[in-house]
């Protein structure tokens, strides 16, 4: 526009001057031959306009300076333009002052600061840049890649400095995590559990049935038999296999077991046998029994007898009858299958972890609830201390639970009305709250017959929950995927039920290894619909292959759902160019040259050409503290105005720190877990009093002793389905003393010198896994086994293990049954002496 303006002045005056300088010719030379008058030529040609006189001059002039503008213009903008209009990309990354708009800034340390807290996307001084909007987070960073030192360790410490604090779940697969975070989130008032995989016996209690038994007791048997395929599909399922049978058919056996204990159990008043180690125990003992209840026919499967003979509208017995329909050799092989999943919890130390349970998950997302029972579906209006009011309807048993957010104090007094009858109230005053368990105790002031406070709890914490998941064994890690995955039933089911769907404290799984965590049941599905309850995910993995081994086609599902994906480094060469397709290309221009090698007349080219972001080679590139982040859902700014969501290549001054640069001090990682004592709850529990019982109630009905000869006993309910009692009278006594007789000739010590088939005579499961994972190892076929004496075998055994020849988990099961037979011995020997 300059050059425009430059070169019309400038062809203008040019023209005015030549228009002048002709008329002032004519006059000097023309107007007089005979006496001309001088001629002069002046400056002021050049502003002289005669318009009026010389129109069309000026409109000829004024079309050809035009024309001649627009000729040079163009020739100039063709040879000299810059031919990039982003034809073949548009891509860029966000500028510095673009994120300073975009997102939060707080302290890089140590401040509190108001609102909520969220991951660290970028850095600039000492502010982090936080994206504190609903949304789960995709980490992508090889082993030793800073992904804890740059990502998880940060991210700790901004959500446990915020004002609003959320409940964090972590997977710590070397238990640094918690050792160097404990203290810290402690003194920002976390309530700190731990999952601790690693020694059991130093870990919170967490009964993997406890859900299954309340649902039961509660009488929602759709609800029980859900949480059960939820546990026996982590424990079972694997993506890509080409026949889902076997799996499925574990997965049916493993719920009939479950809910046919449960059912037992309560029936029984026994419900602190309701664990996996009895579940495991009733497939070792039931599914290796045959009992002859007719000699003319063959014998019977235990574990058969007690299923059919449950009512045929027991949900245990149609969970059973999946696998019932298998015989032979599949049907052996589906045990076995189902005992391999079960084993992890034979282990002594597991069994005890598993035998109780020590944490509300409900508390990780409401803290706060009233309980109590009323008049069967009616509403109950509750009036809190600051006068507000909230209402709830009672289910068919006239129970009620109300999740609130009010704060409430000693002294406070809380009001309960059956909606439209006032005359119908019970008060209750608050007298003691315990803030490290939110145990409170009340007083009932007024009190109505029809309405009933049950309990109060008042848990006004944070919870961090530390799942310590050891790399070097991974039998165990189903536990982790499994409380996963029922912590996010509970924080789901009381989300539907709240006035406005959602978590009353927001929860935040970071759950680093992911892609080393067997797979979480319907993870795709929990994705998709998690933010909207208040729940967020970081998933944290080393390459994309990992989610598609563990996960399948639902692989691209969780992926896509993951508004932020952080790169930080990867090898795997197919990851690191999904990322650069991800950050989209840019046009550039391409310049060439031609001519003799010496000639400095050359002839040059431009062309345009496209280019990612970042290639494949630069993202394996990174130098530490750089990252990547791909934005999807990041559409406003700070003040709500609308952007696009251009990824963030943080490098140089906005290059993330490593935690030793700035949070050493309170995160440290020299500490250990070996120097934290944690309390628990089932130090002294012993497993053996976890064993239902089934054989021994056949054996007291079939043999009918004299009522005088039996010990006391406490009085039971009569257990109609869920026991062998059905089948007593079709089974005769001496079935089951052929089936024990084998057992009483062995003792502690003649057991070497017993057969291995006659020293496993009580749990013929274990032949099983022999023959199916290191008979090959022995060199020798299944009956030599059979026959070999069982310290022989033993001595073989061991050095198989010693040698790396047989699997840890198939070592530890099979090693736990002889120490288990042998314990038996033992008790035995003592009770006879």
């Amino acid at each position: 526009m300059p050059l425009s303006a430059f070169l019309f002045v400038g062809m203008f005056l040019i023209a005015n001057f030549l228009l002048n300088l002709s008329l002032e010719l004519i006059e000097t030379t023309f107007s007089d031959l005979l006496h001309p008058k001088p001629f002069h030529m002046e400056v002021g040609f050049l502003f002289q306009m005669p318009i009026a006189e010389h129109p069309i001059y000026y409109l000829l002039v004024f079309l050809v300076v035009i024309g001649t503008i627009a000729r040079t213009v163009y020739k100039l903008k063709s040879s000299f333009k810059n031919l990039n209009n982003h034809e073949k990309g548009s891509s860029r990354f966000t500028t510095v002052e673009e994120l300073k708009k975009q997102y939060r800034a707080v302290p890089d340390r140590e401040e509190t600061f108001k609102g909520g807290g969220g991951v660290v996307i970028s850095r600039l001084g000492d502010k982090v840049f936080i994206d504190d909007s609903p949304v789960n987070n995709l980490i992508i960073g090889t082993t030793r890649s800073g992904k804890g030192e740059t990502y998880v360790f940060p991210t700790i410490d901004v959500y446990s400095r915020a004002e609003h604090k959320p409940s964090l779940i972590f997977n710590d697969p070397k238990g640094e995590l918690f050792s160097a975070s404990k203290e810290t989130l402690e003194e920002r008032g976390y309530h700190i559990e731990v999952l601790n995989l690693l020694t059991p016996l130093d870990s919170m209690s967490y009964n993997l049935l406890q859900l299954v038994k309340d649902a039961y007791k509660d009488g929602d048997y759709s609800t029980a038999q859900a949480l059960c395929k939820t546990l026996s599909h982590t424990l079972y399922y694997k993506p890509g296999v080409k026949d889902p049978f076997w799996q499925d058919c574990a997965m049916s056996l493993c719920n009939a077991m479950i809910l046919a204990i449960t059912d037992k159990c309560i029936a029984e008043g026994t419900e602190e046998k309701i664990t996996m180690y009895a579940v495991a125990n009733m497939l070792s003992e039931l599914g290796s029994k045959e009992i002859i209840i007719d000699p003319e026919e063959p014998p019977k499967n235990a574990l058969d007898l007690y299923f059919e003979n449950l009512p045929s509208d027991s949900v245990a017995k149609m969970q059973y009858a999946t696998s019932n329909f298998s015989k032979g050799q599949a049907r052996g092989g589906i045990f076995t299958q189902t005992m391999n999943g079960l084993s992890i919890f034979t282990f002594d130390e597991i069994a005890k972890m598993t035998a109780k349970n020590s944490v509300d998950l409900k508390r990780v997302g409401f803290g706060k609830t009233i309980k109590g029972k009323v008049t069967p579906r009616k509403r109950i209006e509750i009036v809190f201390p600051d006068g507000s009011k909230e209402s709830i309807k009672s289910d068919i048993t006239g129970r009620f639970a109300l999740d609130f957010k009010k704060v409430i104090k000693v002294g406070d007094t809380i009001q309960f009305n059956e909606k439209g009858n006032k005359k119908k109230k019970t008060s209750i005053s608050i007298m003691k709250i315990d803030e490290k368990t939110g145990d409170t105790e009340f007083k009932v002031i007024e009190e109505n017959e029809d309405i009933q406070v049950i309990t109060v709890d008042y848990f006004d914490k944070p919870v961090a929950i530390f799942m310590i998941t050891p790399d070097f064994d991974s039998s165990n890690h189903v536990i982790a995927s499994i409380f996963v995955r029922q912590l996010y039933f509970i924080l789901a089911k009381g989300a539907s039920l709240a006035r406005g769907g959602k978590c009353h404290r927001e929860v935040v799984f970071c759950l680093d290894e992911f892609g080393n965590m067997p797979s979480i049941e319907g993870m795709a599905n929990i994705i998709t619909v998690c933010l909207g309850r208040n729940v967020r995910f970081n998933l944290v993995i080393q390459a994309y292959a990992q989610l598609k081994n563990k996960y399948g086609e639902d692989a691209d599902t969780i992926d896509g759902n993951c508004g932020n994906t952080i790169y930080i480094l990867t090898n795997d060469q197919e990851t690191a160019e999904k990322v650069s397709k991800k950050l989209g290309n840019q046009t550039i221009n391409l310049s060439s040259r031609s001519g003799k090698g010496l000639s400095t007349d050359k002839n040059k080219t431009e062309s345009l050409d496209q280019r990612p972001l970042l290639t494949a080679n630069e993202l394996m590139n990174f130098k530490e503290g750089e990252s990547a982040v791909i934005r999807v859902i990041k559409r406003q700014d700070n003040n709500r105005k609308r952007i696009r969501p251009r990824p963030i290549y943080n490098t140089g001054e906005t290059a993330l720190k490593y935690r030793w640069e700035y949070l050493g001090v309170e995160f440290d990682t020299d500490k250990s877990i070996l120097d934290i004592d944690i309390d628990s709850l089932h130090d002294d529990v012993n497993p053996n009093s976890l064993i239902v019982d089934f054989l021994g109630e056949r054996k007291e009905k079939t043999s009918e002793p004299k009522q005088e000869d039996l010990p006391p006993v406490e009085t039971m309910q009569p257990i109609e389905e869920p026991t062998m009692m059905g089948i007593d009278e079709e089974i005769p006594e001496e079935a089951f003393q052929q089936e024990d007789s084998p057992f009483d000739s062995l003792s502690i010590e003649n057991w070497k010198e017993k057969t291995v088939s006659e020293f496993f005579e009580s749990d013929l499961a274990v032949l099983k896994l022999v023959d199916k994972f290191f008979l090959a190892q022995l060199g020798k076929a299944i009956d030599e086994v059979e026959n070999q004496e069982m310290g022989e075998f033993y001595s073989e055994f061991q050095m198989l293990a010693h040698n790396d020849h047989i699997d840890k988990s198939v070592y530890q099961a099979v090693e736990n049954k002889i120490n288990r037979i042998l314990r038996d011995l033992e008790e035995k020997e003592q009770i006879t002496s």
